[in-house]
């Protein structure tokens, strides 16, 4: 939202901007009460949505966070807390752009580097069921967008 309102500010530099200009300010103030209220929900119920995830995918694997000896459980979980609270945040202000090119393109980068791909296919894949327990349909398809945001550039 912040991007596209500077670009309109730019692009009607001296002039008036035109109703199609203005088309995507009037969709988020449709939408600006529900997404404060998921994101909200989201707040408040962040750590059942967490401790759901990682037993859905430990569920599966047992061992998904190690590697070794190590358990990196709490790594991983304090990882999913930071996904969760940066693609609310893009929900609520509808910015996916910064999403992508800022916190997930670097994010990408180290679950990378550690290897950690088969991890975060299955996180990314439960955390959207697990959120559809915890929010009603018009929240989670407001969300939608980031999660599968999320899940393809964290997974490939």
């Amino acid at each position: 939202m912040l991007k596209q309102l500077q670009r309109l500010s730019l692009e009607t530099d001296g002039r008036y901007a035109t109703a199609a200009e203005l088309k995507f300010l009037k969709d988020y103030l449709q939408t600006v009460d529900q997404r404060i209220t998921t994101y909200e929900k989201i707040r408040q119920q962040e750590e059942q949505i967490i401790t759901q995830t990682e037993a859905q995918v430990l569920g599966t694997n047992p061992n998904l966070f190690h590697k070794g000896n190590q358990d990196y459980s709490a790594i991983c979980q304090r990882d999913r807390k930071h996904v969760l609270r940066i693609s609310a945040a893009a929900m609520l202000m509808d910015d996916l752009d910064s999403l992508r090119d800022g916190f997930l393109c670097w994010y990408r980068t180290i679950i990378k580097a550690f290897k950690d791909q088969r991890a975060a296919q299955a996180t990314y894949n439960a955390l959207p069921e697990v959120l559809a327990q915890h929010l009603s349909p018009e929240e989670v398809a407001l969300l939608r967008p980031a999660l599968e945001l999320d899940k393809s550039i964290l997974t490939e």
